[in-house]
């Protein structure tokens, strides 16, 4: 007969596949803090802390309630749903780091993202230079900084590290830190509700000292906002104020972004930031094991680091599931636990992306050569092919317009960013355009 399993027991495999959708950082907050009282036939109680109590329900009511019963539906083999109970209020109350700082609650900065803790390497020490030198003189130097790259590469992180150091430094600054897409809801909802609403929405984005907006590409298109933030970005800059922004591209890449906009960003300084070297992966890796008190050998370590070389997120996301596997599942930490994650990952089905295979691809799938993406023949389908295998490579490598164009035979940056912003306007309007740009990335990642 089997035996059944306990609140201890299922609460710990529980919590090991949330640690391993959601990263340390949010298990933490959301996840760790809660207990397993009781195990009834179809339910966990689990007690929160009363003095987390609103927040974590909020969370729990909106997503992880579901997330809960499907792990646990997994693991016990029947239904089985989360109990919230607050804890009893405790006699004494003990202040935490974040209620003695203001700017956290002021801007609502990632404690986490500080210059600190980020790992510097080759493809990203110009833009890390940059921003310490914006921390150290906000308004002084380098106003506005844009920092641009792909996905998951640590845009957001160097940016908050920005703020996070200037208020250490001036506990007395006023810091916002807001996704454009904030931005975007923020001037909406004060437009909506009136004049009043858009006085204060203008006081709020106007009356900082260091203005701090992620991904702006979200803006393309939208001229209403665009325009509103041009009026605040001469405000701010008027002032002596900082602006850091953060980007997928550079401006000039991103479609209907207005040029007197592209044009002030252009005044300051843009730096992009590309994906991470293996000894940089490799310390990244090193400092998330030191961090989270993890005696796990370097060879393994090099193991995740060759196998992912893509971001910075993914390399992360890979380490916290061998993470979870070794805290919840009291798995070794070996090159065998590491293969058998990257494996439940896909990481070792595929080829690895480079410039040439793109080429090849693009190549193979027009009828022509490598040597003729290179050439200057201007053929009509020649060019349709080239500007394909440009426009591929910008998105799905970290490869600068200079070094693209030099990879197609030596053309000037501006020719890559013609050809990517051309295909990129065909793909928006053209369905079958965009069908093939899908199925070239698929056989580039992992075959026919």
């Amino acid at each position: 007969m089997t035996k059944p399993i306990t609140k201890e027991e299922l609460w710990s495999k529980v919590q090991a596949e949330f640690f391993t959708k959601l990263g340390r950082v949010t298990f933490s907050t959301y996840i760790e803090p809660l207990k397993p009282l009781t195990l009834e036939e179809t339910s966990l109680t689990l007690e929160v802390p009363s003095d987390m109590a609103q927040d974590i329900i909020d969370q729990w009511d909106s997503e992880y309630s579901m997330d809960f019963v499907q792990f646990a539906m997994s693991i016990a083999d029947g239904f089985i749903k989360p109990d919230l109970k607050v804890a009893e209020d405790k006699p004494a109350h003990i202040a935490t780091l974040s209620d003695n700082l203001s700017f956290t609650r002021e801007s609502d900065l990632n404690r986490d993202f500080t210059f600190e803790k980020f790992v510097i390497g080759s493809g990203n020490e110009n833009a890390y230079a940059v921003a310490r030198a914006v921390a150290d003189e906000p308004g002084q130097v380098y106003n506005p900084y844009l920092i641009y790259g792909g996905v998951g590469l640590g845009k957001t992180h160097l940016m908050q590290a920005i703020g996070n150091a200037y208020a250490v430094s001036t506990p007395s600054a006023h810091i916002k830190y807001a996704t454009a897409e904030d931005f975007l809801n923020d001037f909406t909802e004060s437009l909506r509700a009136g004049d009043g609403a858009t006085a204060a929405f203008k006081q709020e984005y106007r009356s900082v000292d260091l203005l701090l907006v992620d991904d702006i590409q979200f803006w393309s298109g939208k001229e209403k906002v665009q325009e509103e933030f041009f009026n605040t970005f001469n405000v701010l800059t008027k002032n002596g104020k900082q602006i850091v922004m953060t980007s997928d591209k550079l401006p000039t890449e991103i479609v209907d972004l207005q040029t007197r906009l592209t044009s002030r960003f252009e005044a300051g300084i843009m730096m992009d930031i590309q994906k991470p070297d293996l000894p940089t992966r490799v310390a990244i890796l090193q400092n998330l094991s030191e961090s989270d008190g993890l005696d796990i050998p370097n060879d393994v370590l090099e193991l995740i680091a060759e196998k992912i070389d893509s971001n910075v997120r993914s390399l992360e996301g890979a380490f916290h599931k061998f993470e979870a596997s070794l805290r919840y599942m009291n798995k070794p930490a070996t090159k065998e636990t590491a293969q058998q994650i990257l494996g439940d990952l896909n990481i070792n089905q595929g080829f690895k992306i480079t410039v040439e295979r793109i080429q090849q691809v693009v190549a193979d799938y027009y009828m022509q050569t490598i040597d003729d993406l290179k050439s200057s023949s201007r053929k009509k389908d020649l060019v349709t092919a080239r500007h394909v295998a440009m426009y591929l490579t910008r998105t799905l490598t970290n490869e600068s317009l200079p070094d693209i164009g030099r990879a197609f035979g030596g053309r000037d940056h501006s020719s890559v960013l013609h050809a990517t912003t051309k295909i990129t306007e065909k793909s928006e309007s053209d369905p079958r355009t965009k069908e093939m740009l899908v199925a070239l990335t698929d056989e580039i990642k992992h075959g026919k």
